[in-house]
């Protein structure tokens, strides 16, 4: 049901989204989407909740594996920069949300912020690893960084999705991962 929502966001955005439409494209009832969700917004916040635990478990929990600190974090970075060659429905609905989460569907916000603080968290997370394994710089704020490295991937998704051919994502996946590699370096004594 979400896999189906998530399609026709991604192509139309939720507004022109309706129950009846998801129901036809996930091939059941046109009542279930009402009955499982009760509210088109309750649909919406789970398909962010789905979305979250899609990209961790599935994605950056196997192919990120148990890589920790530095080399956790830029794994996870490569792994998000190399989905954008061939994004999936959920990520181009994602950005969707998150646009309209700004104007037309403000009820949207807290669902996406409990969803940035879950990634800034697991950004955090690998920071954290890193400086106690003495590899990222200790003066680093874990919390603060984590919010510049969402931002930087978020704000590359959205021109990749915008603008599909402005970048090299290999180039442009080398310059981020090497500059962040430079810069959380712990220094050398």
């Amino acid at each position: 049901m979400l896999d189906a929502a998530a399609t026709l966001i991604a192509e139309r955005g939720s507004s022109r989204t309706s129950f009846a439409d998801i129901a036809a494209l996930a091939g059941c009832s046109h009542s279930h989407p009402h009955y499982l969700f009760g509210s088109k917004t309750a649909m919406l916040e789970a398909l962010v909740v789905a979305f979250g635990d899609r990209f961790s478990e599935q994605v950056i929990h196997r192919l990120v594996g148990d890589a920790a600190g530095l080399a956790g974090l830029t794994r996870c970075v490569s792994v998000f920069l190399r989905s954008l060659a061939d994004p999936w429905p959920m990520t181009r609905a994602l950005y969707v949300l998150l646009g309209e989460s700004l104007g037309a569907t403000p009820e949207l916000r807290p669902a996406l912020a409990a969803y940035h603080r879950r990634l800034r968290g697991m950004i955090a997370a690998y920071i954290t690893q890193g400086i106690d394994a003495g590899e990222i710089d200790p003066t680093i704020d874990a919390d603060a960084e984590a919010a510049a490295v969402v931002a930087l991937v978020r704000g590359i998704g959205y021109q990749v999705l915008s603008d599909p051919d402005a970048f090299d994502l290999g180039e442009l996946e080398g310059q981020v991962v090497g500059g962040l590699e430079r810069r959380l370096a712990a220094p050398r004594r």
